[in-house]
């Protein structure tokens, strides 16, 4: 047994090159190359696209390099200017919305009171579910006709006929901007609660001893401590909202008249209606810049704070 020590460590001594911690990249190299195949080579598609003429209902006009062409059509048109800004302001009232609701639920939740567990287990019921099936049964909700919310404003009086609530260019812009905060406020609150758990109890005890009043505890411990998670939450929000698709196209699809269509449904009827990729795709490669500087102006934000 003694004589076989010395090869079992010898054995162990010529395997330690390749492992895991001195040599990863043999580990890595399958799950890196099915990153780039999935997601680099389409971006790099999207790219390629957006400065080439392709439309595939004119496959006889070819591929030609148009350079800045599509980007310049794009600018010079009043309806995706128009668009951009309809999404800018839907974008901004879905997460103000969520962020609005959720930092006031994670300060009530974060508190023990009786039947809190059960009032968290129902409060994920929205970010469990997915997004289309959320969507329609939400159109169900909202319908003009059958719809349960209609039928309890009728009973109770509240209104006299029904409403279209999806039919009117208001109440459609509303209801898109609802189901959406619904379905994004739990993540806010669940994520807002770990951080005020992050703050020190003693902190907030001291202030009360010196008199503070809980607004200013809010305003001047409590909002200052918890503004790094806080500016996560709204940049992560930012982006799955700006990039929203799976909410307003079962719910509207972009109507009535345009007035829920952002620019992800434009990018869709775009590239699938009208079979115009080289357009479609400058308009993805603008939402990517977009997001893309509001993400750096956030860590620049970000790290300034910190320094």
């Amino acid at each position: 047994m003694v004589a076989l020590a010395p090869a079992t460590a010898h054995r162990a001594t010529r395997a330690r090159p390749w492992s895991p911690d001195r040599a990863p990249w043999p580990y890595l190299a399958l799950p890196l190359l099915l990153i780039v195949a999935l997601l680099g080579l389409p971006v790099l598609r999207i790219f390629w696209q957006s400065v080439h003429h392709v439309v595939l209902t004119a496959p006889w006009e070819g591929n030609d390099f148009v350079g800045a062409e599509n980007f310049l059509a794009l600018v010079q048109e009043p309806a995706f200017l128009r668009t951009l800004r309809l999404t800018v302001v839907w974008t901004a009232c879905s997460v103000g919305a969520k962020l609005l609701i959720g930092l006031g639920g994670a300060l009530l939740l974060q508190r023990p009171f009786p039947g809190r567990k059960v009032y968290l287990a129902l409060l994920m019921l929205p970010w469990v579910t997915p997004a289309v099936i959320a969507a329609i049964s939400w159109r169900w909700v909202l319908d003009g006709q059958s719809g349960w919310i209609n039928a309890v404003l009728l009973v109770t009086g509240a209104i006299r006929e029904p409403i279209s609530f999806l039919g009117q260019e208001t109440t459609a812009f509303i209801a898109t901007v609802a189901v959406d905060a619904w379905l994004g406020i739990p993540f806010m609150v669940v994520t807002l609660m770990a951080g005020l758990q992050r703050i020190p109890d003693d902190l907030i005890e001291a202030a009360r001893i010196d008199g503070a009043r809980p607004l200013q505890i809010f305003r001047r411990i409590t909002l200052p401590l918890l503004r790094p998670v806080l500016m996560t939450c709204v940049l992560l929000s930012t982006v799955w909202t700006f990039n929203s698709f799976q909410v307003i196209w079962p719910l509207t699809k972009g109507g009535p008249a345009g007035a829920t269509a952002t620019l992800p449904i434009q990018i869709y009827e775009t590239a699938f209606g009208n079979f115009d990729f080289g357009t479609s795709s400058a308009m993805a490669v603008v939402v990517f810049t977009i997001l893309m500087s509001v993400s750096l102006l956030y860590w620049r934000v970000l790290k300034g704070g910190e320094e």
